[in-house]
């Protein structure tokens, strides 16, 4: 379910710890807004993965800092149907997207026909929601192999290996922080599969200075205090 479902249903924002492994950075900073006491944040993109850890009222980047909207970013909508081949179906597609109807059979066909590749292994998507049809035929690789490669589409992970390590990265940090294990002082660790394993790997990152992000809000720091102040001070004379 969507984070914003499973936060009303559970009823209670208290959250000692989150592990987030998303796609998009809207969700992370959802993700953040409902105050977690500590984050750990997985991620892969074109050259690299990482993991970085967050507290909120710690005078260190929060995960709002490190995914911080500059400048005007495209739609989602206009996105996927660049990525299907077809720009010019963004309305369209925006309607599939929002009323999460299953693609019909011409869409399918237009969609192969714009890849140039067969029909007949898109057909089984016929259906299904555009997301699922857009994950598993361009994000999952189905069209870069029917196309023999010929048809580019964007690469997100060079190495099948890439998110399970990914995950193995957050997994570890979620139990020593769990477990009360001293945590790594830098806020990022990212390792770049492209290039030989560096001998340092972490990654600093600067709270955000533009004074826009959640964790410079005094509300948003009040809330976070008036949820975890006990939890904090602990903390801070290092009894935890």
């Amino acid at each position: 379910m969507k984070w914003a479902e499973y936060v009303a249903r559970r009823g209670d924002w208290v959250f000692d710890r989150v592990g987030v492994a998303l796609d998009t950075a809207a969700d992370r900073l959802a993700v953040q807004g409902a105050l977690p006491r500590w984050i750990a944040n997985a991620w892969t993109q074109e050259q690299d993965l990482g993991i970085s850890r967050h507290g909120f009222d710690d005078g260190q980047a929060c995960l709002c800092c490190m995914y911080m909207p500059t400048g005007k970013s495209k739609d989602e909508h206009q996105l996927v149907a660049e990525e299907l081949g077809m720009p010019e179906t963004h309305d369209e597609v925006k309607t599939l997207l929002q009323t999460n109807t299953g693609v019909p059979n011409e869409f399918v066909a237009r969609v192969a026909t714009a890849m140039a590749v067969p029909f007949g292994p898109l057909a089984a998507f016929v259906g299904q929601p555009l997301r699922s049809f857009y994950q598993q035929a361009i994000c999952g690789g189905l069209v870069f192999q029917l196309s023999d490669g010929s048809r580019l589409v964007r690469t997100v992970v060079p190495m099948a290996f890439q998110s399970a390590l990914a995950g193995i990265m957050l997994a570890a940090d979620l139990v020593k922080h769990s477990a009360g294990f001293p945590m790594s002082p830098t806020t990022s660790t990212r390792v770049n599969l492209l290039r030989p394993l560096g001998s340092y790997l972490h990654d600093p990152k600067a709270k955000d200075s533009s004074g826009r992000c959640i964790c410079s809000d005094e509300d948003f720091v009040a809330a976070y205090r008036l949820k975890y102040g006990c939890a904090v001070e602990q903390l801070s004379n290092g009894s935890a």
